[in-house]
Formats: structure tokens, C-alpha cells, sequence
């Protein structure tokens, strides 16, 4: 195995990034959706729990779309808020960092690609975007900017899960 592990090199992880949270997102609503099924599945086979099974169902195909984006940024948020208020560097969220610090870690890219392992490029562009948007909006602006962010994934997915759960009897 370590001459085949020799020859293959380091492997990155498919869960990282945004490849990996979209793999971790469909794996846990599949994870759900699949529950879901059984319950319905045990309610069609045993009539007299069938009072349990269809709302549990309902709770588990609305989990299935709302869950995982809300508990997510859920904690992001909680992370960067308490390092926020205890004046530390926090992470910014992908979407601020995406739309305002491309362009320096597009140039950080540019100058050390060939110096630099994957992983160490990766977070030299992330600090380096991360230093550009701060400079560009402040530290008070980009943190109510990943907030303003964080808070309308969380209430879009609340409203989500509620929606499904009043349509779902019908």
C-alpha cells in the first residue's frame, strides 16, 4: 500500500470546498429523504402507527431541504460573531469573499502557484482576499456584510421548512 500511496501522491479530500459542502448537503438530504421513505414505507404496512409515520415523514422530507443550510450557517455565524467580538481575525463568508476579494487572491494565485502545496495556496488567497475586502469595507463592514449573508440563508431555510410543512398535508 505505501509504494502505491508513493506513486499516487497526496490526494486531496472531495469534501473540501464548495464541491464539498454541495456533497455533504445532497448526502445528508438523501440521508433524510431516505428516512422519510421509511417512515411512510412502515405507515403503509402497519395502518395503526400510520398517525406517527405521515407528519414524522413530513418533518423529514422538510428537514431534507431546510436542515442542513440552516444549521450550517447557523454555526458559521456563531464562530464568526464570537470571534468578532473578541477582536480576533474571523473567516468571512464564501459569497463575501467570492464578490469582493477576487482580485488579490486571483493575483496571490498568480504569483505563487508554483512555490506553494494546494493547501497553502488555497489559504494565502484566503487571507489575501479576506485583507482586501477589510481594507475595502472595514472590519465593522465586512463582518454585518457575512451576517446580513448568514441571516437570510437561515431565514430563507426557516421558511422553507415551514412551507413544507403546511404543504405537505395537502
Amino acid at each position: 500500500m505505501d509504494a502505491l500511496n508513493a506513486i499516487i501522491g497526496p490526494r486531496e479530500s472531495e469534501f473540501t470546498g464548495l464541491k464539498g459542502q454541495v456533497l455533504r448537503y445532497v448526502g445528508a438530504a438523501f440521508f433524510l429523504t431516505v428516512f422519510g421513505l421509511f417512515a411512510v414505507a412502515a405507515g403503509n404496512r402497519h395502518e395503526g402507527i400510520v398517525f406517527i409515520t405521515d407528519p414524522l415523514s413530513d418533518v423529514l422530507f422538510a428537514c431534507a431541504v431546510a436542515l442542513y443550510p440552516l444549521v450550517t450557517c447557523w454555526r458559521h455565524l456563531a464562530k464568526m460573531t464570537a470571534a468578532y467580538r473578541a477582536g480576533e481575525p474571523f473567516e468571512l463568508a464564501g459569497v463575501v469573499l467570492a464578490l469582493y476579494g477576487r482580485d488579490e487572491a486571483e493575483r496571490v494565485q498568480v504569483e505563487r502557484s508554483a512555490v506553494l502545496e494546494r493547501h497553502e495556496l488555497v489559504a494565502a488567497m484566503r487571507a489575501e482576499g479576506t485583507d482586501e475586502v477589510i481594507a475595502r469595507f472595514g472590519r465593522d463592514g465586512a463582518y454585518r456584510m457575512c451576517r446580513t449573508f448568514y441571516v437570510a440563508v437561515i431565514a430563507v431555510s426557516a421558511a422553507a421548512f415551514a412551507f413544507m410543512l403546511v404543504v405537505a398535508p395537502f
